[in-house]
């Protein structure tokens, strides 16, 4: 056996890696082996056979009598036996290897703590889709993949939900075959440029009606937040995505808080069981981020990595930035209604609805024509008054 010395060796027969991008993949074989150094003798003709040596053997080191070849053998096979130094050998079925007659795979599109996201074609009905594959093989997580699957598909249909298409557990590796949204997440939507008021009251239209939809099927999702909001390129469409930490409240079982802590309600913070109004306190978050580019409560100034404090939690939002003299009033209130620190007067998704910036354009035009053209409110509460008057007319 040839020993062969590498700091860190990571091969990849399932998918190849091209130029050096982890972003394109090229489909290969089916077998994924990655390994660190240390000190595991492996015989190429055999994989079975591993060995482990002492880390002060020489390579030279005599194999168990088990694993001698004959003079022969060893001769003829000597050049191709391999002796590498490792610490662990993990192997497994590559997902996309899998799925090869089924889907085209492209590149990631996403990616999280759980698993990641590529963009894929299906092949008989040439449909774009997004798959959904996670980085352990672990039972539970295969579990709870399908639990995703089988709530998207009670929610169904919903206009601002990502649709689930197909979920397959192979070998254990379970994949959740998603709708593609062509879209960026909301983080990056605001990094890039914030939201103007009339854009961001579409998006919050949407988004309200998305949770009130998962609240009338007795579902919290429980992990509402910039990065599981995706904004279409032309800002005039969004989905509510990443369910799997979404569970059913009816269930008679009590929900433990989950979810990311920089964004969490703050009677989450404080140890609180989640609810219904949890779900709206981290919705109305997210439209304070895409007007402000700010977490309320100065969130996004603290350490990431620590505790949010009680004092912090119960802080009221400030409006007194630069940037909400330039929004109105009304919109300003809906933002205090959604994110009051007791839940119990926080209102619920659905009377959110019924909130007068989401529910009356016109009423919240006049507001702010007003602050810049002086007399401008009585004219156009005329007009929004011959308006009303003419819809009575036609129903």
């Amino acid at each position: 056996m040839q020993a062969v010395g590498e700091p860190h060796l990571c091969m990849s027969s399932g998918h190849d890696l091209q130029n050096g991008s982890s972003d394109v993949l090229r489909p290969l074989n089916d077998v994924v082996i990655c390994c660190e150094a240390s000190s595991i003798l492996v015989n190429v003709q055999d994989p079975v056979q591993v060995v482990q040596v002492p880390p002060d053997a020489n390579v030279g080191t005599k194999l168990p009598n088990s694993t001698k070849l004959s003079g022969l053998l060893q001769r003829r096979r000597g050049a191709m036996a391999l002796s590498m130094e490792m610490s662990r050998i993990e192997k497994e079925v590559s997902p996309f290897s899998l799925l090869n007659d089924t889907y085209t795979v492209f590149q990631k599109i996403g990616s999280g703590s759980a698993g990641m996201v590529h963009r894929a074609i299906h092949l008989d009905s040439g449909r774009e889709v997004a798959l959904k594959t996670l980085r352990s093989n672990d039972p539970g997580a295969a579990d709870a993949a399908k639990r995703e699957y089988e709530l998207l598909k009670r929610l169904e249909p919903h206009p601002h939900i990502i649709k689930a298409f197909d979920f397959h557990n192979l070998h254990g590796e379970a994949t959740l075959v998603l709708e593609f949204f062509d879209g960026l997440t909301l983080q990056a939507v605001v990094q890039e440029k914030l939201v103007s008021e009339p854009i961001a009251r579409g998006l919050c239209t949407a988004l309200f009606k998305a949770v009130a939809h998962l609240h009338a099927e007795h579902i919290l999702h429980r992990d509402v937040k910039p990065q599981n909001v995706l904004v279409s390129r032309c800002r005039s469409n969004l989905r509510l995505i990443d369910f799997n930490a979404a569970a059913c409240f009816d269930d008679g079982v009590p929900l433990t808080p989950t979810g990311t802590e920089l964004y969490k309600a703050p009677e989450l913070l404080l140890g609180e069981s989640p609810c219904e109004r949890s779900d709206v306190w981290a919705s109305g978050l997210c439209v304070f981020f895409m007007l402000s580019g700010h977490l309320p409560q100065g969130r996004d100034t603290l350490d990431p990595f620590a505790s949010i404090k009680e004092e912090v939690a119960l802080q009221p939002p400030s409006f007194n930035a630069h940037r909400w003299q330039h929004i109105s009033d009304e919109c300003i209130g809906m933002l205090r209604r959604c994110l009051t620190v007791d839940r119990e007067v926080r209102p619920m998704m659905d009377d959110l609805l019924e909130d007068a910036w989401i529910l009356d354009p016109i009423m919240r035009s006049i507001s702010l024509l007003s602050r810049v053209v002086p007399g401008a409110e009585a004219y156009l509460s005329v007009f929004s008054y011959s308006i009303d008057a003419i819809n009575a007319q036609n129903t």
